[in-house]
């Protein structure tokens, strides 16, 4: 794809994984214009002996580093500037650093060079609507049987007995009658009165927490079809990105438990590498979630409530004082526009 503007010749060619080849070429006049700038730049930290720091003679200088090192310099000053207006100028949303490969540099003449970068990544969705329809559609039957209630209770039973054997300094014993659940117990666990009215609460409760496993799983079943269903290729440095918040959150779960992550590792004969293969279909699966979920808030035009998002700023700020407000931000904004989007998958029938 070519393109003029008013300053650069221009040739974008689309490669795969989401990367651009951008082939370009600086006027001559503007990169000799950096000349100056250059030198400034390559002199401001160079010593020589009978010179002070940043006081050599530009001569002297020129003399001693060569024309070829002042070239490089002139590029290098040059791109930078150049690069951020063409990436302006053709609407390229580019990912992380470039790599500059430059294929021609002499004084006099256009500098050309070839940038090679990632780029956001094109996203086509199917009718999200309908598949989330079909699936929210599907109605689920909840039960709660006397069973799972019993074996509730049993466990409380349990937890009450082994909180009293801790209590007495005693053993708890798995195969000794387990005390029975009475209405002055069931008073210590709530604004319970009796046994029965403890017992219908949790019946309740049940049926909740399986209400929301059931959501759950209609959740992941519908970004499971979207993921089928949509196009994207996806770049390296995105996926790469999710492996290393995956490995945060792991090395996280593993200091919790008392362990770093590379005692892990080499308790489990792993090396970083071959964990992170493990990991890779996660984390390009996990990518993919949050650039659909992304998209489906750019058509539906779904934000954030201002007001929830201030509270939860806040609430994360005071957690972790150190983090910057932007990672913050950006980090609670992605939750709630997440939750927002399934909230509105959730609204659909089909």
């Amino acid at each position: 794809m070519e393109n003029s503007t008013k300053k650069y010749q221009l040739n974008i060619k689309r490669l795969p994984k989401s990367k651009i080849e951008i082939t370009a070429a600086i006027p001559s006049a503007e990169f000799d214009s950096s000349r100056t700038d250059a030198i400034k730049h390559i002199g401001k930290d160079a010593e020589l002996p009978g010179f002070r720091k940043g006081h050599v003679p530009e001569k002297v200088l020129i003399s001693r580093i060569g024309e070829a090192a002042i070239l490089e310099e002139m590029a290098e000053i040059s791109i930078a500037k150049a690069y951020p207006e063409m990436l302006l100028s053709e609407k390229i949303d580019a990912l992380g650093r470039p790599e500059v490969k430059i294929t021609k540099i002499a004084p006099g003449n256009p500098l050309e060079f070839v940038i090679t970068t990632a780029v956001f990544p094109e996203v086509t969705i199917p009718d999200h609507k309908k598949i989330a329809g079909k699936i929210i559609g599907k109605k689920d039957e909840i039960v709660v049987s006397d069973k799972e209630v019993e074996n509730t209770l049993t466990q409380i039973r349990k937890m009450r007995a082994q909180g009293e054997a801790k209590k007495t300094g005693t053993e708890f014993d798995e195969k000794a009658e387990l005390p029975p659940l009475d209405d002055e117990f069931v008073k210590t666990l709530g604004a319970f009165n009796t046994v029965k009215a403890f017992t219908d609460e949790l019946r309740v409760n049940i049926g909740k927490e399986k209400e929301r496993e059931a959501r759950d799983k209609k959740r992941v079943a519908i970004m499971e079809t979207l993921i089928a269903d949509s196009k994207i290729d996806l770049p390296e440095i995105i996926v790469a990105q999710e492996l290393h918040r995956m490995q945060d959150e792991f090395a996280h779960e593993i200091e919790r438990m008392g362990m770093t992550f590379d005692a892990y590792a080499k308790a489990v004969g792993k090396t970083q590498e071959e964990m992170e293969k493990e990991w890779l279909p996660d984390a390009e699966k996990r990518a993919k979630t949050q650039l659909i979920t992304s998209k489906i808030a750019e058509v539906e035009s779904i934000t954030p409530d201002k007001e929830l998002m201030e509270r939860e700023v806040a609430a994360l700020r005071s957690q972790y004082p150190d983090a910057s407000e932007d990672r913050i931000y950006s980090y609670i904004e992605m939750l709630l526009t997440n939750e927002k989007v399934f909230q509105f998958l959730e609204t659909q029938s089909s």
